[in-house]
């Protein structure tokens, strides 16, 4: 066969239909429309609109990117774009592989209407991409403004948070010089109250019997009082012996702690006095003796008896 008759019939194209694309390909026909119709320009075909048109074998490529890249969670114009710069060679062959409107014009030189509508298509898709591209940027700048907005308003919670935890911190301190002050009023309080008033040390001192007696010591004309009591303590103590003497008070009754150190011996005894108001049930106002601990030990009743009579015959004498 000569080279004329080889041009005169040239090998013929193989063609495939949407079905047989979606076939191929495992996609569903329904899919395939939406595909060829939403990316028209990048999809080749021949033979008119509807039923008549034909696709050629190669479409099978660009139907399966389709597929890959919306499966990716591509958007459409990033699907345009990447269409545009992977298949533009198909673009350029489908066109120069020539159909019957590509004919040169007569006089042309063969080739030359091919190739002038090859870099037309490229022109296109070129600019297909640029606009793409002009897309992506206004998106980017879009993310862009997004970003910053954010940003400020992350720094602007930052700031806010900041004044807060000053605020806080002031606050604390505050708190902090209130409690330093109020300790410090109570030190002063305490020790203006670190023993009992006139009244507590005045009135008699009694015991309380296992009859529910109140038994107390009078003599030279007055009741005997727990500033007696004291002081009969201070004058009974010998000068050989260090006394020392310590209030507190607890729940409303006042404890009197008497330590006596022998200065030969060494030896230290402990007196732990606890009183309280008391009423009679004569309405008197007395001062009760409800525990008498020495050396640790509380006394029974039958020693705070033998102490009061010994207190009443030194008293009384």
């Amino acid at each position: 066969m000569s080279n004329g008759e080889q041009r005169a019939n040239p090998a013929p194209k193989k063609y495939v239909s949407l079905r047989e694309v979606g076939r191929q390909l495992n996609i569903p026909p329904s899919t395939v429309v939406y595909y060829k119709d939403r990316f028209a320009r990048y999809i080749p075909s021949e033979g008119g609109q509807g039923r008549r048109s034909r696709y050629p074998v190669r479409v099978l490529a660009i139907f399966r990117r389709i597929r890959e890249l919306f499966e990716h969670n591509w958007s459409a114009q990033q699907i345009e774009a990447e269409l545009a710069a992977r298949f533009s060679r198909f673009f350029e062959q489908g066109r120069v592989e020539g159909g019957p409107d590509e004919a040169p014009l007569p006089g042309e030189a063969p080739g030359v209407h091919g190739a002038v509508r090859t870099l037309s298509t490229v022109l296109d898709k070129m600019s297909d991409v640029l606009e793409s591209q002009a897309q992506f940027r206004g998106e980017i700048r879009s993310l862009r403004g997004e970003v910053e907005a954010l940003q400020r308003e992350r720094d602007e919670l930052a700031r806010r948070h900041a004044g807060t935890v000053a605020a806080l911190e002031r606050e604390v301190a505050g708190l902090r010089r209130a409690k330093a002050e109020l300790e410090q009023s109570l030190r002063r309080l305490g020790e203006a109250v670190s023993s009992p008033d006139e009244d507590f040390l005045a009135r008699p001192l009694v015991i309380r019997s296992a009859q529910g007696e109140y038994l107390g010591v009078s003599g030279r004309g007055k009741p005997f009082s727990l500033r007696d009591f004291i002081g009969l303590i201070e004058r009974n103590a010998a000068s050989a012996r260090g006394i020392s003497m310590h209030w507190s008070r607890t729940a409303g009754q006042w404890s009197l702690a008497v330590t006596a150190r022998d200065a030969a011996t060494g030896q230290e005894r402990r007196i732990e006095l606890l009183a309280r108001r008391t009423v009679t049930p004569s309405r008197n106002v007395v001062t009760e003796i409800v525990r008498l601990n020495i050396n640790g030990e509380d006394a029974p009743d039958a020693l705070l008896l033998s102490l009061f009579r010994q207190v009443r015959d030194g008293f009384s004498g």
